[in-house]
């Protein structure tokens, strides 16, 4: 009993140590206009760079998570069956991981993605630098949207239900308005309403 006692304590120390130290939390004094006029730009697993410039024209979807984070996998069951749902229509999605590459290495994430099946790309945000501009809490998974036109439509949306009808129909209102809204660089964001 001793031994599971300690092994879950360790188990614990581990899974905090590993969280990484950007998620500190950051004043909500960011001014939303600056929020919204930025996009990302992050390197995959994959070895590409993908930058949201130059995806504009299409919806975007992007969760932020780590593989230790229990709710992010139950989401990206959720994102690979909306990704299939999507894909004759101009929408992408994207997991991003939060994680320090000195403590959750790109082969790692790579096994985390082959068995869970992902065919989503997998990018990284090694100092949460991307993450902290839409997002000021800790919790994880967190779900951003950006318009046709590049823009980061707010809020982000925090945490997962275990009931992934829920979630994956919020997911779906969220998309269809952006696509409804139109295309182009001429679609308006939160920001512009």
């Amino acid at each position: 009993m001793k031994t599971r006692r300690l092994l879950f304590h360790t188990l614990l120390l581990l899974l905090a140590l590993s969280a990484p130290a950007a998620f500190a939390q950051v004043p909500d004094e960011r001014a939303a206009g600056e929020t919204a006029a930025q996009g990302f730009k992050l390197k995959g697993i994959d070895g590409k760079v993908y930058d949201s410039e130059k995806m504009r024209g299409e919806v975007l979807v992007v969760s932020f998570g780590a593989t230790w984070c229990v709710p992010c996998t139950w989401e990206l069951e959720a994102i690979e069956e909306l990704k299939v749902e999507y894909e004759k229509k101009p929408v992408k999605f994207f997991w991003v991981s939060v994680e320090d590459p000195k403590r959750t290495s790109d082969n790692l994430l790579r096994h985390y993605a082959k068995e869970r099946r992902l065919t989503v790309p997998v990018l990284r945000d090694p100092q949460s630098e991307t993450f902290l501009r839409y997002e000021t809490t800790t919790r994880l998974p967190v779900l951003v949207f950006f318009d046709r036109g590049g823009r980061f439509e707010a809020p982000a949306h925090r945490g997962m239900p275990q009931d992934i009808t829920v979630y994956k129909q919020m997911v779906r209102d969220r998309v269809n308005a952006l696509l409804a809204a139109g295309g182009g660089q001429e679609s308006g964001g939160a920001a512009d309403r």
